[in-house]
């Protein structure tokens, strides 16, 4: 053999060192890819948006020195923000300081770029960083970093929590589409309220509640019916009827109380179920309601005028002995009665 064909042992040396970098950085990308499925994984195994923001936040304090952090939800119709994750170092129930300018996530959003500053001379609740949530169809959120306990964020760590972002944009894209089908298919799509279906739910669970607890507790149904609604429609159109019809749903909605249920029962009925009621409440509730519709008027713009609404309400209580059929029927006898004997009035039965 040649003195050529001899390797040089120096060569060899610097060979192998170079095989072990590579091979360093193999491990290095393999572990990074890694944790990288795994928070995608974590991102996308639930469709409630806190959820997701509380992985969000875990995946990138366990990478980087994070003191304070939040995720934030961008609400097209209002132009604002929902926070719906919040971390800080320093307590297990951290709050967005009031003082907080969540409007600067807009200008990061309109951009769709990531923003970041030096953490040097920053108080807590700044602005570190703020990776735009987003894709080509809209504008998701924000997640925001606000206090971090090392002199900068690297460049490599900046990569990750772009990936990271990008994983969570998918994720929360999906929940809320998923809540948009929920909301879908349990509301009714004119007057927003709960529909029937939805309706019939809560009256079993409602019943089921009642038949476990003490028998002294129990629950009142009022059926409202729109007196003369056909009239409206004949006289005025249907585009006013579905008017009367929102109208009402508003004044409903504003004098109840906040776990009383409100769902569209028929085309021109609503159903109000009152939880842990008596017979002395469900009176007082039932002509309020009464009351300010007969107060309320819906104007008709062609003719500039307003229109005066009534409604007659069946009201009862629900009995032990009742099944979710028997204390409908009776709700809805005690509305009939109010309809023949002269509409405008709620009967108790």
């Amino acid at each position: 053999m040649s003195q050529d064909q001899h390797a040089d042992p120096e060569d060899i040396s610097g060979l192998r060192q170079r095989i072990d970098i590579l091979e360093s950085q193999l491990e290095e990308i393999r572990l990074h890819t890694h944790v990288l499925l795994d928070i995608a994984r974590a991102l996308n195994a639930s469709l409630d948006t806190r959820v997701i923001a509380a992985n969000i936040i875990s995946a990138i304090v366990s990478l980087i020195g994070i003191n304070q952090a939040s995720v934030c939800l961008y609400k097209e119709k209002t132009k604002d923000f929902e926070v719906i994750g919040v971390f800080d170092s320093v307590t297990l129930s951290p709050q967005i300081p009031p003082q907080l300018n969540l409007s600067f996530g807009a200008q990061v959003l309109s951009e769709g770029v990531t923003y970041y500053c030096s953490p040097q001379g920053q108080q807590d609740w700044e602005w570190i960083c703020c990776l735009p949530l987003q894709n080509a169809q809209r504008k998701i959120g924000t997640i925001n970093i606000h206090a971090i306990r090392q002199p900068e964020i690297t460049a490599e760590q900046m990569e990750f929590l772009e990936t990271v972002a990008g994983h969570a944009s998918s994720a929360l894209e999906n929940a809320l589409l998923y809540a948009i089908v929920e909301r879908e298919s349990i509301t009714d799509g004119l007057t927003g309220v709960y529909n029937h279906r939805y309706f019939q739910k809560r009256l079993r669970e409602q019943i089921s509640l009642c038949q476990r607890r003490k028998r002294s507790v129990t629950f009142g149904l009022l059926i409202i019916d729109v007196d003369n609604f056909k009239r409206f429609n004949d006289r005025y159109g249907h585009q006013f009827g579905d008017t009367v019809l929102q109208t009402i749903v508003r004044e409903l909605q504003t004098n109840l109380r906040e776990g009383d249920l409100i769902a569209r029962y028929g085309g021109e009925e609503f159903v109000i179920l009152v939880p842990e009621t008596n017979e002395k409440i469900i009176l007082l509730i039932s002509e309020k309601i009464r009351e300010v519709v007969e107060r309320t008027h819906v104007h008709y713009p062609q003719t500039n005028q307003n229109v005066s609404v009534t409604v007659s309400i069946g009201a009862t209580l629900w009995r032990p002995a009742d099944s979710a059929a028997s204390v409908i029927s009776r709700a809805d006898h005690a509305l009939y009665q109010a309809k023949c004997t002269g509409r405008n009035q709620s009967v108790y039965e």
